[in-house]
């Protein structure tokens, strides 16, 4: 498969940004392979969309000499697009259908009619997102718009033949609101891949944190076992969870097998300040570093779990789902999941448990070091941009003109606003500070949103809802209609998470100004295939062997590919194209 580097000044717009601490890693699952057929297809379709592109986009040029909304005219002829939304398979959490439900229409009806455009969505699975698009570039059906949370998928999908490049000038003049948002928020610099612009920028707010992702706990439980604060070590940790057997908890740490996106993550098993070799060949959290020392503690830490009882010994055979489940039905001690203002989990578990008491796991502010398990507080921040967004390799002049109307539309205040909040009185109402509170349970609706307030659909302007404010922001995250209140802890997460940062103990992963050969190839087997089977065999081994089994289950996952993944970093490194530790 062909390999096509990015420019280096674009390495350089990386790097700058990484020094500056504004740039944070990468936020999804790695890439995979697609078929013969799609990589015929799609060249071939992307040598004659790029020509039919340079005529369209001086066309709309010509045509839309007013920047913006009041540029635009109804198509003469019914133009079609397809967006793509993430299907989490969460009917609790949000719509059950993502492609067909009272948003979708909404969209339709004021967006859509107005300007003779047909919007489609198309459902993307979450956790194989790179799958699916495969799936639909072999059956060249692609959407006009494909859109990631990862530049690398970007460049894969570049590379690969999917996408055609676009005509800034164009763009500016149909959606000036969305290219003032990127010149604002310094994203400008990151359009091209192979010397042509390619790609478009959504907004995220704080992305250097990942505030929004949370452990809940049982306080309740931890106040039985005779603790007044939740354990700031791992050791500390390993004796709680012994008391918390000892009081009649059995499993109280549930325990799934490994699927998905950032499977094992060991930031939290790293030593500080970081070796700046193995952070930029091995610190990604795509693949699982297995073979690495922090991944080596990781590991082992899980294998203390499953032999002393503290994790469910048939875990490699359960579903995410039903550690969920052992949460709600009051068997489980900790859950973690994203905040948002309505989290049907809680309130399943409140209904379950009336007279439960929860709190939330705090990044405390202050760097904390394990002697024996490594950091304990440390975390991965998430990334300046929010979703990536690009034109299919075969969308028409006028699909791709529609496509960018969609995203100038979504862009207006007005409209963001709605998608985001709803309807008052139905999806929020107004707070005494006059902003909007999300109706905290609202199954049943047709109005009901998707998962976190419809993110998936509006990810194309931000990945995150923000006043502006932090405290503002996290109010109106903060679960709503509970017993409890988290408003306090979540904003001290905020604060533990935003000091290790400013302090250097929480690194933003390694950007590479290329698509990676290796991981296109291995990356998906690594992760879906070997990694989870080597690993089930370190947890579950005795104690005493593990260390033995480690240096030659590493080996043996360094031969299947991850070691190619290794070289070529490292060859991306040395050649200055990627970022530079902070």
């Amino acid at each position: 498969m062909k390999k096509n580097t990015l420019q280096k000044t674009f390495a350089v717009a990386l790097t700058g940004a990484m020094v500056m601490g504004t740039l944070a890693g990468c936020s999804s699952t790695t890439e995979t392979t697609t078929t013969d057929t799609a990589e015929t297809a799609t060249e071939t379709a992307t040598t004659e969309a790029a020509a039919e592109a340079t005529e369209a986009t001086e066309a709309v040029a010509e045509t839309d000499a007013v920047a913006g909304m009041e540029g635009w005219e109804p198509f003469a002829d019914t133009v079609t697009i397809q967006i793509p939304v993430y299907d989490r398979g969460d009917a609790g959490n949000g719509c059950s259908d993502v492609e067909n439900n009272y948003w979708t229409n909404w969209v339709q009806e004021n967006f859509g009619d107005a300007y003779n455009i047909k919007v489609e969505y198309v459902g993307i699975t979450r956790s194989d997102v790179m799958t699916d698009y495969a799936m639909l570039a072999a059956g060249q059906d692609l959407p006009t718009i494909c859109m990631e949370y990862d530049y690398d998928k970007l460049a894969t999908w570049q590379a690969d033949g999917y996408l055609q490049p676009y005509d800034v000038e164009t763009f500016k003049t149909i959606a000036p609101t969305y290219w003032a948002a990127m010149e604002e928020n310094g994203l400008t610099a990151y359009t091209k891949l192979d010397g042509e612009d390619y790609l478009l920028l959504g907004k995220r707010p704080y992305g250097n944190t990942n505030y929004t992702f949370v452990t809940f706990y049982r306080e309740d439980w931890l106040k039985e076992a005779g603790y007044d604060e939740y354990p700031s070590t791992t050791s500390e940790l390993l004796e709680l969870y012994a008391k918390l057997v000892e009081n009649g908890h059995e499993y109280p740490l549930s325990g799934s097998k490994v699927s998905g996106a950032g499977a094992d993550q060991n930031y939290g098993w790293r030593d500080y300040p970081q070796d700046e070799t193995t952070w930029a060949t091995t610190g990604d959290y795509q693949i699982p570093a297995l073979s690495t020392e922090a991944q080596k503690r990781f590991l082992k830490f899980q294998n203390e779990l499953y032999n002393d009882g503290y994790i469910n010994p048939e875990y490699y055979l359960r579903d995410a789902s039903e550690v969920e489940a052992d949460f709600i039905n009051g068997k489980a001690f900790t859950w973690s999941g994203y905040v948002s203002s309505t989290m049907n989990v809680l309130n399943s578990f409140y209904e379950a448990n009336p007279d439960a008491d929860l709190g939330v796991c705090v990044c405390s502010d202050q760097w904390i070091q394990d002697e024996t398990w490594g950091s304990s507080n440390s975390f991965r921040p998430n990334n300046v941009f929010g979703a990536m967004v690009a034109f299919a390799n075969d969308a028409t002049e006028d699909e791709m003109k529609a496509a960018m109307m969609y995203m100038e539309w979504m862009s207006q205040e007005e409209n963001l606003f709605t998608m985001t909040w709803g309807i008052e009185g139905v999806n929020y109402t107004v707070g005494e500070d006059g902003n909007p509170v999300a109706v905290a349970d609202q199954t049943g609706l047709e109005e009901q949103q998707g998962h976190n307030n419809n993110v998936d659909y509006w990810m194309i302007v931000t990945a995150s809802k923000s006043f502006g404010s932090i405290e503002e922001d996290i109010a109106a995250i903060t679960p709503q209609g509970l017993p409890e209140d988290f408003y306090d802890d979540l904003l001290a997460n905020y604060k533990g998470q935003l000091a290790l940062y400013e302090s250097g103990y929480a690194n933003v992963d390694c950007l590479f100004a290329s698509s990676l050969e290796s991981v296109t190839e291995y990356g998906t087997e690594l992760k879906e295939s070997v990694y989870p089977e080597l690993r089930d065999q370190l947890v579950m081994c005795a104690p005493e062997e593990f260390d033995a089994l480690y240096d030659e289950l590493s080996q043996k996952y360094l031969d299947a590919g991850y070691q190619e993944v290794i070289d070529e970093r490292q060859s991306l490194f040395d050649e200055g194209l990627t970022t530079r530790l902070q």
